[in-house]
């Protein structure tokens, strides 16, 4: 929890966090429900809250994932759960019943749950009204998006995580620029990245340009991405869309989903989702073996960098034109 990052406005919430990853006789504030807008960094807080709850608990009796995870393991023991994205089963009467059987099932065994929604979860006519009285049984908490200060501080921390140097100026200009951390993150992360393929620090002029055009997708759709992806490997958009196994096809599906995360900054449901209902642990498996190919071959590195350039000419052709427009 120390490295999570936050000034008074969200000091009430990370107070609560504090308080239910310590060892009492039973849960308190339970369930807790965190909510906020896009960007809130409720994801970062709920893992927070598994990682320091893992001092007093079993890491491995500690359930952190979002709702397709938990049931598909849903018959394991857990002593904790930190679930994510529970707004995923808005209007799923089915799914609504089959988590509200849960929390009555971990509510009286005493079982820490903490929840996390995008919307403020009662605002929404979706959600069943017996889902909504569990819910309302425990702690609901706001979460505000991160300012300026906040944000600044969180590059400083990852910084000295991932030993990557980067001139206050340059801290202040991608602070002003995103306001959403895993933006932040995703810039970082390409510092890292390279640091480790080139096997010194980022140049100026590097970091200059990512800081500038890094995920600024203006137009740019997930569409387009499998196109550029289709278009670099001469493969159709559907067969990186589909189901086919050829290792050709899985590596540019892999690349397209890699790329839909770094530049667009998708959530892994909402990638399963739009990658025909794949599962979101092979999303993350999938993305997972990008990064280390990017780290570990160049010429992978070099391959995804010349189509993610592509795409930001895509962007610049977009922001022309729509300059153009406005002139006119």
């Amino acid at each position: 929890m120390e490295n999570f990052v936050c000034n008074k406005k969200n000091l009430f919430a990370l107070e609560i966090a504090y308080e239910i990853t310590k060892k009492q006789k039973e849960p308190g504030y339970n369930p807790l429900m965190y909510y906020g807008k896009s960007g809130s960094v409720k994801t970062h807080l709920l893992r927070a809250i598994a990682n320091e709850s893992s001092i007093i608990y079993d890491y491995h009796s500690i359930f952190y994932g979002n709702i397709e995870g938990l049931f598909h393991s849903i018959d394991k023991k857990y002593n904790m759960y930190c679930i994510d994205d529970i707004h995923y089963f808005i209007n799923n009467i089915q799914l609504q019943e089959k988590f509200v059987a849960f929390l009555d099932a971990c509510l009286p065994a005493k079982k820490q749950l903490v929840c996390a929604c995008s919307e403020f979860f009662f605002s929404n006519k979706g959600f069943s009204e017996i889902l909504r009285s569990r819910i309302e049984s425990g702690r609901i908490i706001e979460i505000k998006n991160p300012d300026l200060d906040v944000r600044m501080r969180f590059i400083k921390n990852q910084c000295i995580i991932y030993n990557i140097n980067i001139t206050h100026e340059d801290i202040l200009l991608l602070a002003q620029r995103y306001e959403h951390l895993h933006s932040i993150s995703s810039v970082l992360q390409k510092l890292v990245i390279y640091k480790k393929t080139m096997q010194r620090d980022a140049t100026k002029q590097y970091i200059k340009k990512n800081i500038h055009h890094s995920n600024k997708h203006g137009s740019l759709t997930p569409r387009d991405i499998i196109h550029q992806v289709g278009e670099y490997f001469s493969l159709p958009p559907e067969e990186i869309m589909g189901s086919k196994r050829k290792p050709d096809i899985v590596f540019a599906r892999q690349t397209a989903m890699y790329l839909c995360r770094e530049i667009l900054g998708i959530s892994y449901p909402a990638l399963g989702k739009f990658f025909f209902g794949k599962d979101h642990s092979t999303i993350i498996y999938s993305i997972k073996k990008i990064e280390k190919y990017i780290v570990t071959n160049k010429d992978t590195y070099n391959e995804i960098t010349k189509i993610k350039n592509r795409c930001s000419n895509i962007n610049s052709e977009s922001y022309h034109d729509n300059f153009v427009r406005k002139q006119h």
